[in-house]
C-alpha cells in the first residue's frame, strides 16, 4: 500500500506515457531512510511492463559497492551479463565497461522503452556513476527513463557531483517529506484493517511522518497483540501501553525478535552478502543445502523481513540488515567474511563476490588467501584496481619476503597494473621485483612493464636506464632480449634521439626470436622510421605486416591501437578514403572495446581525416567527443593542441572568430608552434584584413631549424603561403616556400605533394592552367578545401584574361563552399575576385536556417534519416563509419533544431517530409 504520495504517482505515470511515445527524462528520487523511495519507485513503475517497457532494475549494495559496474550489471539478464565477463585482457576494463553498458542501452531502445532504476545511489560503485551521468546526457534522444533514489545525508563527493551534472542536464528532483498527520492516520487504518482510535494514532504520529516507521510499529504493536477491536469498529492501543519504541531501529529489532532462533541462524549468512543474495551463495556460506535454508527463507518472507528480487532474495529494507548485521559481535565479524569466503570459493563463486568478503575482513587472513589472490590477481586488477591493490597489499604484508609467492604477487600486480594503465601502482610493484628477484625473464618482464610506464609518462631517459641495465644480463632469453630492444627502439624515437638503426636491429633480433610480440613492436618503430625518412608507402606497408603478425592477442591491444592509429593516418596521406574509413572505424571500435586511454587520439586522429574529407560536422563532432577523453594538459599539450587546431580551423572556415579565438586562447594551445596551429592562428588575420600579419604567422614555417618539424605537411599551407605572398609582392618568399615544397616533393612525390607544387608553381608563374591541373586531382580525391581554394585561385589567375571563365571557376569554388559551410572562404573569393572585375549574379553565402530541416547540415541529414529507419547509435554508427559518441552528438543537434522532443518524434517528422 502506498500513501500520501498521489501527486507523485500521477507524475510517475505521465513519465511513463512521455516514455512510450518516445520521450526520456531524468528523475532523482530522495529522502530519509524508511520514507518510501523504493516503494514509490516500485508502484510508480508497476505498470511499465504492460506497456511494452523493458524495466531493468538494480540496487546498490555497500558491501561491493566498489566494485566498478557490479551495480547496474547484477540489473541485465544473465545472457547481457555475458558479454561484459569477456571484456578484453588487456586495456581499461572500467572504461571498456562503461562504454559497453552505454552501448547496450542505445541498442535496448532501439527494441522498446527502457527504464532503467539504481535504487540506493549513494552506495553505487564510481563507474556505475559514471554510467547514470553519461545516461543523462542522453535522455533526451532516447526512449530511456532513468529513475534514482537516494538518501540526502550522507553524499559522496562523487554522489554530489551526479546530482549536480544530473540536475544541470535537466533532470527532475523528487524530495520526498514526512507524511502529514491526516495521511499517517490513513496508512494505520490500512496497516490494521479498520479505522484507528485516537490513541494509537497518536502514538503512530510519533514516528516522525515515516512510512516505514510506522509500518514497523504498527505491526509490532499488532504481533504483541497490543491493539485491540472495541466494540464501534474502531482499532484502538491497549490502555497498559505507555510509549514507541525509541527509533525506527528498535521498532526493526522487535521485528526481527518475532522470528525463531533456526531463521535467525539462517539470516546471519545472508546478512554477510549483502543487501541481495541467491540462494546458492546462502547455502554454501552457511553450510547447508539449498532445501536446508528454504524453510527459513519462507518465515523470514512471511515475517515480511525479506523480500523476491528476480531469481534473488533481498532484505525488505537495507535497515533490516544494517539491524541484522550489527547484531554480530564486531570481533566476530572478520572471521565470518573469511569463512563465507572460502565457503564460496569451495563453491566456485563469482570471483568478485569472494574478494569482497575478503574487503570486509579488513585485512585478517587465513592461509589460503595468497595462493587464491595470486590466481586471480590479473582478473582482480582489471575489474577493481584499487581493491587488488588493497587486498594483495595486505597479503604481501603476510608473506615473508624470500617467499615465492611474495614476487609472484607483487609481478602479477605489476602486470595487470600496466595493461590497465594504472602506472603508479606498476611503477611501485615492478622496482620491488627488480631489486630481488634473481630470474632473468621475470627481471625482463617487471623492466618492460616499468619502462612503458614511464615512457606513458614522458620519464625517457629513466626508462632507457632501465632498459639498458636488464639487457646487459646474457641470462636474458631471446624472446625477452627481442622486446626489450624493441622497447629501446621505441624510446630513442619518442625521447627524439633518434637511432634509425636501432628499429632494424630489433626487428633482426625479433625474427631470429620468432616472437610475433616483439615482431610487431619492432615493425611499428621500422614504420616510423621510414616515415622520418619520407617513406610513407613504407611506414605503411610495416603497419599492416606488423598488425597480421600480433593477431588479436590481448597482449597486444595496445601496441594493435596504435598501428590502427596510424594505418589511418598513413592511407589518408594517399587519399585513399574507403580505405582510411575502414581503418578509422576498426580503430574506434577497439578503442571502445578496450577502454583504452588513446580513446583521444584515435577521435582526434578520426577528426582529422574527416575534416580533410571535407565532412566537418562528423569532425566537429569527433572533437567533441576527444575533449572528454583528453588527458591532463601538461602531460600532453600535442593531443590539446590537435584537438583545439581542427575545431579552429573549421570554426575559422565557417566565419566563427569567437569559437576561434576561443579555441586557440586556451593555455596548452596559446604560443604553441605546431603547423595545425600556425594554419589556425594565420586564418583570423586574413579574415580581420591583416593579410600581412596572416603571411607573418606562416612564414614560421620557412625557419630552416625549424625545417624538420614542418617537412611533413609543409604541402598543406603551403598554397596558402604562397597566394598571400604573391599577393603582397614578397616574390622572394613565396619562390622560397615553392623551393622547400619541391624539395619535399622530391624526397616523397606523392600525388598530393605533386598536385601542391602544380598549384604553388602556378601561383608564382601567374598560370591559371598549372592550378587547374591541381584542382582536378582534389576533385578526383575528394578534397573540397583544397579544391575550392585551387578552383578561386585559378578564377582570379584568368580574370584579367577571360572573365567568362573565371566566373565559371568561382561559381565553381563557391559551389564547393556552399558545401562545406566555408562561409569566410566564400566571402573572400568574392573579394578578391571583384578587384578583378568578376561579379557574381548572387554574392555573399547563403545563411543556412537556424532551426527546421533546412537547418541540419549533409552529416546530420544522413543520421537523421537513419534515426527515422528505427537505427540505434551503434548500428548508425557502424554504418557511417562514425562512433556511438560521435552519432549521440549529432543527433542532439537533429533534435535541437528540429524542435523534437525525442527519435519518434524525429521519424513522424520525416516521414511528413518525404514524398508518398
Amino acid at each position: 500500500m502506498l500513501v500520501g504520495r498521489a501527486a507523485e504517482l500521477d507524475l510517475f505515470r505521465a513519465l511513463l506515457r512521455d516514455l512510450v511515445a518516445g520521450r526520456g527524462r531524468s528523475v532523482l528520487v530522495e529522502g530519509e531512510p524508511g520514507i518510501g523511495k523504493s516503494a514509490l519507485v516500485t508502484a510508480g513503475f508497476g505498470m511499465a511492463r504492460t506497456l511494452g517497457c523493458r524495466v531493468l532494475w538494480a540496487t546498490a549494495d555497500e558491501l561491493v559497492s566498489r566494485f566498478p559496474l557490479r551495480t547496474l550489471l547484477d540489473a541485465l539478464s544473465p545472457e547481457e551479463r555475458e558479454t561484459f565477463d569477456a571484456r578484453p585482457a588487456a586495456g581499461d576494463a572500467v572504461l571498456a565497461g562503461v562504454e559497453q553498458f552505454l552501448a547496450l542501452i542505445d541498442q535496448l531502445c532501439a527494441k522498446s522503452p527502457v527504464v532503467l532504476v539504481l535504487d540506493d545511489v549513494h552506495w553505487a560503485d564510481e563507474a556505475s556513476l559514471l554510467v547514470w551521468g553519461r545516461l543523462g546526457r542522453a535522455v533526451d534522444q532516447l526512449p530511456l527513463l532513468l529513475v534514482g533514489a537516494a538518501r540526502p545525508m550522507p553524499r559522496r563527493s562523487q554522489v554530489a557531483e551526479l546530482r549536480r551534472t544530473l540536475t544541470g542536464q535537466g533532470a527532475m528532483v523528487m524530495r520526498l517529506r514526512e507524511l502529514p498527520a491526516q495521511q499517517v492516520d490513513e496508512l494505520v487504518d490500512d496497516l490494521v484493517g479498520a479505522p484507528s482510535g485516537p490513541r494509537l494514532r497518536a502514538m503512530a504520529r510519533q514516528a516522525g511522518g515515516n512510512p516505514l516507521y510506522v509500518r514497523e510499529l504498527v505491526d509490532a504493536l499488532v504481533r504483541e497483540n497490543r491493539v485491540e477491536r472495541e466494540d464501534a469498529g474502531f482499532a484502538e492501543l491497549a490502555a497498559d501501553v505507555e510509549r514507541a519504541p525509541a527509533s525506527l531501529g528498535t521498532a526493526i529489532a522487535d521485528r526481527l525478535a518475532f522470528l525463531s532462533d533456526p531463521t535467525l541462524h539462517d539470516l546471519r549468512p545472508a546478512v554477510l552478502l549483502g543487501t541481495e543474495f541467491s540462494v546458492a551463495d546462502l547455502a554454501a556460506v552457511s553450510g547447508r543445502t539449498v532445501v536446508d535454508v528454504a524453510e527459513g527463507i519462507e518465515e523470514a518472507l512471511t515475517a515480511g523481513v525479506l523480500a523476491e528480487r528476480g531469481d534473488r532474495f533481498a532484505f525488505r529494507h537495507p535497515l533490516i540488515r544494517q539491524a541484522l548485521y550489527a547484531a554480530i559481535p564486531e570481533a566476530l565479524r572478520s572471521a565470518l567474511h573469511q569463512d563465507a569466503a572460502y565457503a564460496l570459493v569451495r563453491t566456485n563463486g563469482a570471483v568478485e563476490r569472494i574478494a569482497a568478503q575478503l574487503l570486509a575482513a579488513r585485512g585478517d587472513m587465513a592461509d589460503w588467501v595468497p595462493q587464491w589472490l595470486a590466481e586471480h590477481a590479473t582478473f582482480l586488477t582489471q575489474q577493481a584496481p584499487q581493491i587488488a591493490e588493497q587486498l594483495m597489499g595486505w597479503a604481501l604484508e603476510r608473506i615473508p619476503p624470500d617467499d615465492r609467492l611474495h614476487d609472484r604477487l607483487e609481478s602479477q600486480l605489476a602486470v595487470a597494473a600496466y595493461l590497465q594503465g594504472n602506472g603508479e601502482l606498476c611503477e611501485r610493484m615492478a622496482r620491488k621485483v627488480l631489486a630481488r628477484t634473481t630470474d632473468p625473464d621475470q627481471a625482463a618482464r617487471m623492466t618492460w612493464a616499468l619502462a612503458s610506464t614511464l615512457q606513458r609518462s614522458r620519464r625517457f631517459a629513466a626508462a632507457r636506464d632501465t632498459l639498458d641495465t636488464t639487457l646487459q644480463d646474457p641470462g636474458i632469453s631471446p624472446t625477452w632480449q627481442a622486446r626489450l630492444l624493441a622497447m629501446s627502439a621505441r624510446l630513442w624515437r619518442s625521447g627524439r634521439r633518434f637511432d634509425d638503426s636501432a628499429a632494424d636491429k630489433a626487428l633482426a633480433h625479433a625474427e631470429l626470436a620468432e616472437d610475433p610480440t616483439a615482431i610487431g613492436y619492432a615493425l611499428h618503430e621500422v614504420s616510423l622510421v621510414r616515415l622520418r625518412r619520407r617513406d610513407t608507402a613504407g611506414a605503411l606497408r610495416a603497419v599492416r605486416r606488423a598488425l597480421e603478425v600480433i593477431g588479436d592477442d590481448p597482449y597486444t591491444l595496445d601496441l594493435r591501437q596504435m598501428l590502427l592509429i596510424n594505418q589511418t593516418a598513413f592511407v589518408a596521406v594517399f587519399d585513399d578514403w574507403d580505405e582510411t574509413r575502414t581503418s578509422m572505424r576498426a580503430a574506434i571500435a577497439l578503442a571502445e572495446r578496450t577502454g583504452t586511454p588513446r580513446l583521444c587520439t584515435v577521435h582526434t586522429t578520426a577528426a582529422d581525416c574527416l575534416c580533410a574529407m571535407g565532412e566537418w560536422d562528423d569532425a566537429m563532432a569527433a572533437t567533441e567527443v576527444a575533449v572528454d577523453y583528453l588527458p591532463e594538459a601538461d602531460a600532453w599539450p600535442e593531443l590539446w593542441e590537435r584537438v583545439y587546431s581542427i575545431r579552429a580551423l573549421i570554426a575559422g572556415h565557417r566565419d566563427d572568430i569567437t569559437s576561434v579565438e576561443a579555441d586557440l586562447a586556451r593555455p596548452p594551445v596559446r604560443g604553441s608552434d605546431s603547423i595545425l596551429l600556425i594554419r589556425a592562428r594565420a586564418l583570423p588575420e586574413e579574415r580581420a584584413g591583416r593579410p600581412e600579419r596572416a603571411l607573418a604567422v606562416l612564414k614560421e614555417t620557412l625557419d630552416p631549424d625549424r625545417a624538420e618539424k614542418y617537412q611533413y605537411w609543409r604541402h598543406r599551407w603551403s598554397p596558402q603561403l604562397v597566394r598571400l605572398a604573391v599577393e603582397l609582392g614578397e616574390l622572394d618568399t613565396a619562390m622560397a616556400a615553392v623551393e622547400l615544397l619541391e624539395y619535399e616533393a622530391e624526397q616523397e612525390p606523392t600525388p598530393h605533394k605533386l598536385a601542391a607544387v602544380q598549384w604553388c608553381r602556378g601561383l608564382l608563374a601567374g598560370d591559371p592552367a598549372g592550378v587547374l591541373r591541381a584542382a582536378e586531382y582534389f576533385r578526383r580525391t575528394k578534397r573540397p578545401l583544397e579544391l575550392g581554394n585551387c578552383l578561386e585561385d585559378a578564377a582570379v589567375l584568368m580574370a584579367d584574361e577571360d572573365r567568362t571563365a573565371a566566373l565559371a571557376t568561382l561559381t565553381d569554388a563557391v559551389d564547393v563552399y556552399l558545401s562545406l559551410g566555408a562561409t569566410w572562404d566564400v566571402m573572400r573569393a568574392d573579394a578578391r575576385a571583384r578587384r578583378h572585375g568578376v561579379r557574381r549574379g548572387r554574392r555573399g553565402p547563403r545563411n543556412r536556417p537556424a532551426t527546421g530541416w533546412d537547418a541540419l547540415t549533409g552529416a546530420e541529414l544522413k543520421v537523421a534519416v537513419l534515426v527515422a529507419d528505427g537505427l540505434s547509435n551503434p548500428d548508425i554508427a557502424a554504418m557511417l563509419f562514425l562512433s556511438r559518441r560521435t552519432v549521440q552528438t549529432h543527433v542532439s543537434h537533429i533534435l535541437a533544431k528540429l524542435g523534437a522532443q525525442s527519435r519518434v518524434e524525429i521519424a513522424r517528422m520525416a516521414g511528413e517530409r518525404r514524398p508518398t
